[in-house]
């Protein structure tokens, strides 16, 4: 037909109301929902690199993002270490940062989430021996913690809600009221080029449930909330060398803790004494300590267990039913979950694909 100018007059608000259409409320409600419910810690790729496992090494590509889309999982917590990701003179390295934009793409393309998990800070780190804690205290060094995050945040900036950011991962501060400022901190560094993308805080000496008390969370409408939970670590972490664990009878869950000599200054460091009961009910006492500080101080913040888990040792029927319930505990309180991890010694999915019992205890009925 060809285009007549009386035609042409009323077809076009007609083209304008339906253009109007397209981009009403409705149409928007149709796009992904992206809920960071369930999720899954990719250990060990960007972050605490060592031998084979190499910086953004061959053995995590888009075909794990798609699989990890189909196994029940709505993101992936993706842990980075921001000092790697810096060149000498302060600016991105591109090359570093280009798997991170990778994973972003990949989970997008499958209606996943990513958190962006800032697993070290220059001057910021989670280790108990040798640890480094100066961006607490330091204020240049504060700044190079801050300005690290000010690119990272500016880089991704135009990436959509299924990205959000964590600002520390397991931060240890010497005194627990230091890490309010220092989050305050990353925060502000963080809303110059994104003011409403939801970013994470947390509390001190290892991300833990006990020193929520401490916390005072920054005046800001988008933020969340994300502890850790690994407790008893007598059983999450049997056979741990870092642990001091190494060789300890086997711990089951529920049971004891078992009376073992030369295990003295581990016990004494997480606090627990040979015959000591293990039992769910001390699970959920620890969760509702939580709720109850919630309760008081911020009851519609969002929360997110954003690691659990059981090292390999732990035998299978102990796994799944610790993972349950941890699982059990975080969902009948609407909070988020990220288990640790995909694919190492705290696995959900072995080598050869098959599922293990931490995946089983993830979704069991």
């Amino acid at each position: 037909m060809k285009n007549h100018p009386v035609i042409r007059k009323l077809i076009l608000p007609f083209i304008g109301l339906t253009l109007a259409a397209m981009n009403s409320p409705a149409d928007t409600a149709a796009e992904p929902s992206y809920t960071f419910k369930r999720g899954v810690n990719i250990a060990l790729w960007l972050s605490q690199n060592s031998g084979e496992m190499t910086y953004a090494a061959p053995w995590f590509n888009e075909s794990d993002v798609d699989w990890i889309s189909k196994h029940g999982f709505d993101h992936v917590r993706l842990p980075v270490d921001f000092r790697l990701c810096l060149k000498t003179d302060g600016s991105l390295d591109e090359a570093k940062i280009k798997p991170i934009a990778n994973v972003i793409g990949w989970a997008k393309a499958r209606g996943i989430g990513v958190v962006l998990d800032a697993h070290f800070l220059p001057g910021a780190d989670f280790n108990t021996v040798g640890g480094d804690s100066r961006a607490y205290t330091d204020p240049d060094i504060q700044n190079a913690a801050a300005n690290s995050w000010r690119l990272m945040a500016r880089h991704f900036a135009g990436e959509g809600p299924y990205l959000r950011f964590e600002i520390l991962n397991e931060p240890v501060a010497a005194d627990n009221k230091l890490l309010n400022p220092f989050m305050a901190r990353m925060l502000s560094a963080i809303r110059e080029s994104n003011p409403t993308r939801i970013v994470y805080v947390t509390s001190n000496k290892w991300s833990s449930f006990h020193t929520i008390e401490d916390v005072v969370l920054p005046d800001d409408p988008n933020i969340a909330l994300t502890l850790h939970f690994y407790e008893p670590i007598i059983f999450t972490h049997q056979g741990a060398p870092w642990a001091g664990l190494n060789g300890l009878p086997p711990v089951t869950f529920p049971g004891a803790v078992p009376d073992a000599s030369g295990f003295e200054k581990a016990y004494q460091n997480f606090h627990v004494h040979p015959g000591d009961a293990i039992t769910a009910a001390q699970v959920e006492a620890t969760f509702a300590s939580v709720s109850a500080w919630l309760a008081n101080h911020a009851p519609k913040i969002e929360v997110y267990v954003g690691e659990f888990g059981v090292y390999e040792p732990a035998d299978a029927a102990s796994k799944r039913r610790w993972i349950a319930t941890i699982r059990s505990n975080a969902e009948s309180r609407n909070w988020g979950w990220a288990v640790w991890e995909y694919a190492d010694s705290f696995a959900v999915r072995r080598h050869d694909g098959s599922l293990t019992p931490i995946f089983e205890g993830l979704f069991s009925k």
